[in-house]
Parts: C-alpha cells; sequence; structure tokens
C-alpha cells in the first residue's frame, strides 16, 4: 500500500472497541448474539444492487505489513487499483476489532480472518466472505533432533504439541486427528496455546513441547536456532482456506461494483505475484521492511524451504463450509447453529472479475486455469 498516496488512516483498537462494542478476543472469540436470524444474498427481494455501487469508496482493514495479502500490495503498488477505477483507502486496524467493525457497518471490507468470519456469522451477525486472500499455509515444527515419523494421525499419540492460538490450520489438524480415532483433548493428544511465536518457539527449545503449529516461513525463520519444519497441515488435510476477503452488508448491497473493480484489480496483482517474482519481491521488501531472503521464501520457497502458502483470491466456497463444520466438529462453534455459512459465501464478485480478465486476455493462460478452478473449487 502506498503511505505517501493512500495514506493508512490508522484505526485505534481501543477506540475501535469502545465505539464498535465487544471485539473479537483472538480467532475463537465470541461474536454478539443476533436476536433474528440473519438473510444472506439469496433471500434478498430484490438483485438490482449487483449492478450498482460503481465508483463507491472502499474502506478496506489491514493489520500490521503482514505480506500475505501479497496481490493486494502489488495491486496498489503498481497502480492497478486506479487503472480499475477502484477508490480504496486501506486501514490499519486491530484483527480483534476488524470483524466488530465490518458486521456493524463501520468498515467495508478486510483482507484476513476466516474463523472470525464464520464465527460472527454462526451467531447471527453479517459478514460475507467474497474472495480468498491465503490457502493453506501452516507448519508443524520441531527441534532438528527430533527423528519420530509422522505420517499418520497415530503418530502423534502421546505428543506435546505448541500452537499458535490464530493460525487456523491447527483447527483442521485437530479435525484430522479426531476423524482418524484419537482424542485431541488431552487423552491422546496435548495441545497448549500460545499468544507469540517467541514463547512456542522457545517452549520447544526447553524441551517442554515435542512440535509446535505455526504460520508459513516462521520454520524458516528458525532454521539457525536449530528448529526444522517436520510436516504440514496440508499434507494430511489437503487444502483449506485461512484468510478471506470479508465485507459488510452495506458494503456487499451499497458498493457491489466497487467490489468487482477490487477483485479485478486483485486478480492482476495476483497474475504478477505469479509470474513476476523478481519484480513482486522488492515492492514486498519495501511495504515490509523485512528482509529478501525471508519475503522469498515466504512467498515463493526457496531450494531447500517449501513455503506452504498460496495467497489465492479464489473464494473457494466448499473449502470455507467445510471449514464452518470443522469449527462445530471440534466445538469452536455451536453445532446447533441455526445459521448457515451457505448464505454468506458470495462468488459472483470474483466470478464476474474474472470474467473480466477472460475476456480481455483470452489467450492468458492463469484465467484460464483459475476459471477450472472455479468450477471445482465453487460449484
Amino acid at each position: 500500500m502506498n503511505l505517501t498516496r493512500r495514506g493508512f488512516c490508522a484505526l485505534s483498537g481501543v477506540a475501535a472497541a469502545s465505539v464498535l462494542g465487544l471485539g473479537l478476543a483472538g480467532c475463537g472469540g465470541q461474536a454478539p448474539q443476533a436476536e433474528t436470524k440473519a438473510e444472506g444474498p439469496a433471500d434478498e427481494a430484490s438483485q438490482d444492487y449487483l449492478t450498482q455501487g460503481k465508483g463507491e469508496h472502499l474502506v478496506c482493514g489491514v493489520t500490521g505489513k503482514l505480506i500475505k495479502i501479497a496481490p493486494a500490495i502489488v495491486a496498489d503498488k503498481l497502480g492497478y487499483f486506479d487503472e480499475e477505477g477502484c477508490d480504496v483507502e486501506f486501514q490499519q486496524i486491530a484483527l480483534n476489532d476488524a470483524m466488530t467493525a465490518l458486521t456493524n457497518n463501520q468498515l467495508d471490507m478486510d483482507l484476513f480472518g476466516v474463523v472470525p468470519a464464520c464465527t460472527y456469522v454462526s451467531q447471527g451477525a453479517k459478514a460475507y466472505i467474497f474472495g480468498g486472500t491465503i490457502l493453506n499455509g501452516s507448519e508443524i515444527c520441531a527441534l532438528d533432533s527430533f527423528d519420530r515419523e509422522l505420517k499418520t494421525a497415530a503418530d502423534y499419540k502421546g505428543l506435546r504439541i505448541g500452537v499458535n492460538r490464530p493460525e487456523t490450520g491447527q483447527m483442521v489438524f485437530k479435525e484430522w486427528l479426531q476423524d482418524e480415532g484419537l482424542d485431541i483433548n488431552g487423552g491422546d493428544v496435548a495441545f497448549t496455546y500460545f499468544d507469540n511465536d517467541q514463547g512456542g518457539f522457545e517452549a520447544v527449545k526447553k524441551g517442554e513441547f515435542d512440535l509446535y503449529i505455526t504460520n508459513n516461513a516462521q520454520g524458516f525463520v528458525q532454521r539457525s536456532n536449530g528448529i526444522k519444519v517436520v510436516a504440514t497441515v496440508k499434507q494430511y488435510a489437503g487444502d483449506y482456506p485461512c484468510c478471506r476477503q470479508n465485507c459488510s452488508e452495506q458494503a456487499l448491497h451499497e458498493k457491489y461494483l466497487s467490489l468487482m473493480d477490487f477483485e479485478t484489480a486483485l486478480l492482476r496483482g495476483y497474475k504478477t505475484y505469479r509470474q513476476e517474482p523478481d519484480t513482486v519481491i522488492p515492492l514486498l521488501v519495501d511495504y515490509s521492511g523485512q528482509e529478501e531472503a525471508y519475503v522469498r521464501a515466504a512467498m515463493y520457497g526457496t531450494d531447500d524451504y517449501d513455503n506452504v502458502m498460496d495467497p489465492s483470491p479464489d473464494p473457494n466456497k466448499n473449502a470455507v463450509l467445510k471449514f464452518y463444520d470443522t469449527l462445530k466438529n471440534i466445538g469452536e462453534i455451536d453445532k446447533a447453529t441455526a445459521y448457515s455459512m451457505d448464505d454468506y459465501v458470495v462468488t459472483s464478485i470474483y466470478r464476474t472479475a474474472l470474467d473480466t480478465l477472460l475476456e480481455r486476455e483470452p489467450d492468458e493462460q492463469l484465467w484460464k486455469d483459475l476459471d477450472q478452478a472455479y468450477a471445482k473449487n465453487n460449484e
């Protein structure tokens, strides 16, 4: 994001919490209870909003200087948002406050949080997922001396596992273990949560834990400290959604075409990310202040490090609905909730943006590949 041109307005987490109400306490926080059943787009009497909202100002929440939103960073730095006529302002906002702001229509959209979106929807709040930010991303790390094979769920029995609390993949991993017959509540596998990676990795180094589940590229960072990546959640559970593009009810119904322009620019940013790493890496280094070696490893991998994170913009509706069931199955949200996530994953914005680019560049293989993937991921 261009600090000199767009200006990144800062929204204080304390101020947001006081104005907007109770914030989400981490990924597993509680959403405000709704008095009546919320309605999704399919329940709307009028579909007029699908042709309205062009040129509206969008306020998009981001947190810190995370490079996982690479397509958005690239789209901003290279002027794609301007070229698509998208008037977007990126605001810094604390993760804990973002979903509260969004469900109160104080924020148009954000680029993170599949767990908060699912949690809030499960309790009746209105939050819509219209695109993807990250697919996969969780690594399982251990000391270099760890030599136990981890091919099956049974191989994890008796292990002490530390977890970075906000990490989405740990929930998918726990469901996989549970489905394979293990007691994930301490009987077969014990999980302990950490609010930051420093504490988690220190505990592993001290021998207090066998494994630590963390985010993409942290294993790369810790290699000089006697830590290695021994597995990934994806290798057991397959693809799963991490951060998403979420929008408010008001943005969906009053700024629909502006969201479509945003998505078109973001897809162009994704194309540049995929095809021009030598262009993208310096942009991300400049944006984040991180070293080039880390940025390259985190976003593209290296000869001896495989990154597991994919910044795909595809909403991946099928994976989101499966993840909603995952949260029910492991007790993160109420199994008896009356609210269906199916009503709150909107695929038409991404679909239309992709169609726009297919029409512009009919010979571009990436658009053809994303078109095929869309059918598998969303229909």
